[in-house]
């Protein structure tokens, strides 16, 4: 029987990827496992399909759906005091694949995303941000827990003050606790057996931590494993093709399509990721992923380190330099190349900049 291990963590917003060189695998003989298990939230999807109507001239030409989302984000977060930057938030379009495995704060700050881009006014994007030392009293009886204040989930650090806060309401979900606190629509009993959706083969359907129905694209999201065997601990991604019986799990799961496997594995063969699932080997193409220009790589930092993945493995600028913004035109380094917006040509006014977590972020202005 295997033991789930949850450790608490933030990953950045754009998550690191290294090339692989030629195939490079995990398949150990023998050892133990812990799977992520995802708490709270619907799967919404990542990617050019999830738009705002935020600026309402729709944008300038040639810009990206996923640009076009963050730079309404950011201008209306500024309206109201700290805007994210353009990097921070283009960064959650990659960092969607592992909403399955994700848990605590780095859950909370995807929903919370979810959330921005998905508002279709600058009040809407503000009622996502929620401050979270409003609950420190809270917390105070609670060190190290997860609570729903009527709908807010919040997370207590181990001191008892509330490290982080999300208001489900903005994101039209209520909050419920099971065996950690999340956000969601249907209620569950976790533990409940899961099932493939009736209505779309590649969607698993599962009773979340928090006590929530969640709807998991087996096409696009990544499960992910610990394994302590005799040579260490070695990490492996599940990434999947469709819903199916997985004996790994003893129930329904997001399996393979492939030859037969015996254990958790991983590999790059070009751009294209191919894990066992299920007891299949798997194959994504990510070049096919949206944002566009993916390739498969190992992420360098963060609770999935050592994962291999979809997403951005070259990139041609600093993804850690400041943002600018000059003469109406904002620069920045996201997606792996450095890129520009003329703010005006956005159906924006002008730029500023501003700081957040000690860098210059760049912003159109309303």
């Amino acid at each position: 029987m295997t033991s789930h291990r949850f450790v608490r963590a933030l990953v950045p917003a754009a998550f690191l990827l290294v090339a692989a060189c030629g195939d490079d695998s995990t398949n150990p003989a023998g050892g133990n496992a812990s799977g992520g298990n995802g708490a709270g939230g619907e799967n919404v999807g990542a990617g050019s399909d999830g738009g705002n109507g935020g600026n309402g001239d729709g944008g300038a030409p040639g810009l990206s759906a996923e640009v076009e989302q963050c730079l309404f984000v950011n201008a209306c977060q500024a309206e109201a005091g700290e805007p994210l930057g353009m990097q921070s938030c283009l960064g959650h379009f990659y960092n969607r694949q592992w909403h399955w495995a994700s848990y605590g704060d780095f859950r909370l700050e995807m929903e919370k995303m979810d959330c921005r881009l998905a508002a279709t006014d600058c009040a809407g994007v503000v009622a996502c941000d929620t401050e979270p030392a409003e609950f420190d009293a809270a917390c105070a009886a609670t060190p190290g827990d997860t609570l729903c204040v009527d709908d807010t989930w919040v997370i207590c650090d181990f001191e008892g003050a509330a490290a982080a806060a999300f208001d489900c309401s903005a994101a039209g979900q209520s909050c419920n606790k099971d065996i950690w606190a999340g956000c969601g629509t249907e209620t569950c009993t976790f533990g409940d057996a899961s099932t493939c959706d009736a209505g779309n083969p590649d969607v698993l359907v599962l009773c979340n931590a928090a006590g929530f129905v969640e709807r998991v694209d087996c096409t696009q999201q990544n499960n992910f494993v610990q394994i302590n065997g005799k040579d260490g601990e070695i990490v492996a991604t599940i990434a999947g093709e469709t819903c199916g019986e997985d004996p790994m799990l003893g129930g329904k799961g997001c399996i393979g399509t492939g030859d037969s496997c015996d254990f958790f594995s991983q590999a790059c063969d070009g751009d294209s990721l191919i894990t066992c699932a299920g007891g299949q080997l798997a194959t994504r193409d990510c070049s096919a992923q949206a944002p566009a220009g993916q390739a498969c790589g190992f992420v360098t930092a963060g609770p999935f380190s050592g994962g291999a993945a979809c997403g951005v493995t070259e990139s041609s600028c600093d993804g850690e330099a400041d943002e600018a913004c000059e003469g109406g035109v904002i620069s920045f380094c996201a997606q792996g190349h450095s890129q520009s917006v003329t703010c005006s040509e956005a159906g924006f006014a002008s730029c500023a900049t501003s700081d957040s977590a000690g860098r210059t972020v760049a912003y159109c202005t309303n």
